[in-house]
């Protein structure tokens, strides 16, 4: 059968307190606390008493004592009870799914492995996270997909649409986030592996567009910033920002100085951006790089 990649339902993977044995469960093989089969099982030193490990860890958390007897014990006085756990891993089980129509039977050491390919077992539709609540079988996961092919692309194109309307709304908010100080960010996404020139947005500043380009062949493992004027040939004064994990540690550049040989064209330090130790010197966060522009003065041939 052809895998569509849903996601198993997890519920009701082995947890000892719901598995189903084909026998009675012998008492010795029993916690002491949950009455099921004794996972990861643990015995007491002193008075030999079962338990799972995860029971008797929260019972002593409560209370330094034996749940059964009452005798003081302590992390230190409980061991594994490897023997016991080989024993408990052959019993006899038959599948979570049995009521669904799987027949299948085998111990309780290859029940999840198994749960895990069950025709039978339930999944969610991959297209869970667009919109699709629909739980089928594994079984019949290829039959629903198939057969929604149609409703499943209104799912997406739905989901597409919500990315590509907060995507607009995030970028109003971050506009007017960046009014006051005239400031401009731009945040680049995978910058270890970027080559050559890369281009931010436009931005508004002063009444004139611009944009920021970072090109990745510097010298020395350098990538240059620059500021680029869009549809006009003025220049300002601006300040770069290379904003470090700690804000104290923001790395900041004034640039006075853009020549008339480069009006209409793009200009800022050949070196601003050190790439040989971005992610130790705390500039690189997520494995992105933000880089900040403030307009200073006003515009000027």
């Amino acid at each position: 059968m052809a895998d569509f990649g849903g996601q198993v339902r997890r519920d009701r993977l082995p947890d000892y307190t719901d598995v189903p044995f084909t026998e009675a469960l012998p008492e010795d093989l029993q916690c002491g606390i949950c009455l099921a089969a004794a996972r990861e099982a643990v015995v007491t030193e002193e008075c030999g008493h079962l338990f799972c490990r995860p029971c008797i860890i929260t019972a002593l958390e409560r209370k330094k004592e034996c749940p059964v007897d009452r005798t003081p014990l302590s992390l230190e006085q409980i061991r594994k009870d490897v023997r016991t756990q080989r024993k408990i891993q052959t019993l006899g089980v038959t599948c979570f799914n049995k009521k669904s129509g799987c027949h299948w039977k085998g111990v309780l050491g290859e029940l999840e492995a198994h749960t895990e390919k069950c025709e039978f077992t339930t999944m969610k539709c991959p297209f869970t996270s667009h919109g699709c609540d629909v739980v089928v079988t594994r079984k019949t996961l290829g039959e629903h997909v198939q057969s929604n092919v149609s409703h499943h692309l209104l799912l997406l194109c739905a989901s597409i649409t919500k990315l590509q309307d907060d995507n607009v709304a995030l970028q109003q908010e971050l506009d007017i986030l960046q009014r006051p100080e005239e400031r401009f960010v731009w945040v680049i996404p995978g910058f270890e592996t970027k080559r050559g020139p890369v281009y931010s947005r436009k931005f508004l500043a002063k009444n004139l567009q611009w944009y920021l380009g970072v090109d990745f062949e510097g010298p020395d493992q350098h990538a240059g910033v620059y500021l680029f004027a869009e549809g006009h040939s003025r220049r300002v004064d601006f300040k770069l920002i290379l904003f470090n994990v700690d804000h104290r540690k923001d790395k900041i550049h004034t640039v006075n100085d853009w020549s008339t040989d480069f009006r209409g064209k793009g200009w800022g330090p050949l070196k601003f951006i050190n790439r040989a130790n971005l992610e130790e010197t705390g500039f690189l966060v997520q494995n992105c790089v933000r880089i900040g522009v403030e307009v200073e003065s006003e515009p000027f041939e």
